[in-house]
Parts: structure tokens; sequence; C-alpha cells
């Protein structure tokens, strides 16, 4: 019976060591298992961490090449207000990709591929652009090679009109001084209230002012209205008020005298009554027609 108790004390003592060791067993299997998870979990973090910072390098070259692209844009400047409002355009654009980039969180291929695409059509974008632009520039300086050439043709143009005005107008003051109506002989008569000519100038009733009219063929024929202004020494002209236009002024005028010319020579008398009382002095004698002076002489009263 004791021998009997002993093998099953022994039995009892094998299955419990069995047991253990197959606790173990499963212990090491799951440390092993848990070590070979660690290893991979820690492989993986160390992948993750290194995609994390390749995307991070691929999303800062990414908005690098965008940021070089807005720059060269923002160098692009041309003549044409269509093509800069373009150029502008596309400029807000790539400010666009770059606050989208920004905002990514879940960076992928499908998303690196879009940008590389936008990259590449804002480059062709770009060189179009250079050539429109270089195109303007060769077509405006052809342009303004041209508008030189132009304004020279055009100054010497305007030279030689000008000098053909100038002969005109030479020649225009030329004939109209060739036709101005010119006086000789002027003399002064002082005449008594009978019409008598006297010396004794104290009798001065009258002045009688005689001059001729010279022929000239480049004057025109016709009625003439001949003004006479006698001018006493202090310098005023004896008027009663009546005035004609000379050099765009009106001045005072002594008398007209209306006649009739035939391109000869034609003798005038122009009369003045003598209303006042004559001092002594110079008096300077003017005769006009047209607005132009065509005569001039002068009487002296003595005492």
């Amino acid at each position: 019976m004791e021998d009997y108790n002993n093998l099953e004390q022994k039995s009892k003592k094998d299955n419990t060591t069995k047991i253990l060791i197959a606790i173990v067993s499963v212990l090491a299997i799951i440390v092993v298992i848990m070590a070979v998870y660690l290893i991979y979990l820690n492989k993986q973090n160390v992948n993750i961490e290194k995609e994390n910072t390749e995307i991070s390098e691929e999303k800062e070259i990414l908005k690098k090449q965008l940021q070089d692209l807005y720059s060269d844009y923002d160098e692009l400047e041309a003549s044409n207000d269509s093509l800069n409002a373009a150029i502008s355009k596309e400029k807000e654009h790539i400010e666009t990709l770059i606050s989208e980039l920004d905002r990514i969180k879940n960076y992928s291929y499908s998303i690196k591929k879009k940008y590389d695409d936008e990259i590449s059509s804002l480059k062709k974008i770009m060189r179009s652009y250079v050539f429109q632009i270089d195109s303007l520039d060769q077509l405006n300086k052809k342009l303004v090679a041209e508008n030189v050439q132009i304004k020279d043709q055009h100054q010497q143009t305007k030279k030689e009109l000008e000098y053909v005005v100038e002969e005109k107008e030479e020649l225009q003051i030329v004939l109209e001084s060739a036709s101005v109506l010119k006086t000789a002989s002027i003399t002064t008569k002082f005449l008594t209230n009978k019409n008598k000519e006297t010396a004794k100038t104290r009798k001065v009733e009258k002045l009688e002012i005689d001059f001729v009219i010279v022929s000239n063929n480049l004057a025109e024929a016709g009625a003439k209205r001949i003004y006479l202004r006698i001018i006493r020494p202090d310098g005023f002209v004896i008027s009663d008020g009546g005035t004609f236009t000379f050099r765009e002024n009106n001045i005072a005028y002594t008398e007209y005298r209306d006649v009739t010319y035939e391109k000869e020579n034609l003798a005038v008398a122009i009369f003045h009554n003598v209303k006042e009382k004559l001092t002594v002095g110079i008096y300077n004698i003017e005769l006009y027609y047209n607005g132009e002076i065509i005569g001039k002489s002068s009487f002296n009263i003595e005492k």
C-alpha cells in the first residue's frame, strides 16, 4: 500500500513537471513571437518614419518648384495688357497649388503625379508666354524703328512744307507790299474862307492837302477811301471823333476822301476846315488806305 502511494505521488510529480515544462515552452514561444512582432513593429515604424521623411522631402521639392515657377512668372512683363492679365492669372493658380500642398495630410503617388503634371503644364505655358513676349518685343522694336523713320520723314516733310509756306508768305508779303497804294508830291496849302491861298498863318481857315496816288498795275482798281490824319505839335490828332482800324486798333482821323482809282496817277485833294486856332509848331500829316500808311508829310505854323 505504501508502495502504491509512492508510485501515485511520483506520477503526480511527473505530471506537474510536464505541465510546467509545457507552460514554460508556451511562454517561451509567446516571448519569441512577441519579440518577432516587436521587431516587425519597430521595422514598420522605421519604414513609416522613412516614408514620412521622404514624403515631406517630396512635398518640399514640389513646393520649391512651385515657388521657383512663381518667381519666373513674376519676372515676366509684357507690353500687352491681355498677356499681363493671363500671367497674373497663372501666378494666382500657383499660389493656390502651394496653399493646397501645405494642407495635404494623406500624401500619395496620385497627388504627386497631379502636382508633377501641374508643374509641367505651367512650364509649357510659361515658355509660350516667353515666346509671345519676345515676339511682341521684336514687333515693338520694329514698330519703334518704323515710327522713328516715319517721324523723320514727317519732320523732313514738315520742314519742306514750312519752307514752301515761308516762301509763299514772303512772296505774298512782296505781292501785298507791291500792291499797296503809294502817294507822292504831298503838299499843304493854307486857304482863307474864300478859298484863296495865304501865307499868313493867322488868317488860315482851311487846309488843303494835295497828293498823287501813284500808278501801280499790281494794285486793284476801284473805289478807295483815303484817311487823313493831321497831328498837332502836342501829339494829338485834330479830329471830330471819327476813327478807323489800323493794325487791330481804332485810331482817330481828321478827314477822309472817297476816290476811284484806275491804276493810273490820280491827283487828290483833301480839305479840312480849321475849327481851332493853329498853335505855333510842326504839324505832321499821315495818309492811310486799307489799314496801311501810304504817305507822310508835315507843315509848319509860324508866328
